[in-house]
């Protein structure tokens, strides 16, 4: 019985998923982050960053996770481009977010 190996991802493909994989576990961090603020605030009558904040944070964050698994498990057109949607994803949320 044969089994198929995997392909090996070239070395840029290799480091964008890196990369990649930074930004969706900072992004889960910043939603964690988001949550625990909210509650905080929310037991100490405060304003807090809101729930709009909150679930955009952790749709956010299910979505690059998600990206980053597709990212990781295949080595074809679908890496970079998963890749390329957490980036879009994690801008967009920054930016939204904190910069703007």
């Amino acid at each position: 019985m044969e089994v198929d190996v995997a392909e090996r991802p070239s070395r840029v493909f290799g480091f964008l998923r890196a990369v990649s994989g930074v930004l969706a576990v900072g992004l889960v961090l910043l939603a964690l982050g988001n949550i625990g603020v909210q509650f905080y605030a929310n037991t100490r009558d405060l304003p807090g960053p809101g729930t709009l904040s909150v679930v955009a944070h952790v749709v956010a964050a299910v979505l690059v996770v998600g990206g980053q698994i597709v990212a990781d498990r295949y080595a074809d057109w679908r890496a970079p481009v998963a890749s390329l949607g957490v980036f879009v994803v994690s801008g967009v949320t920054l930016w939204t977010f904190w910069w703007a």
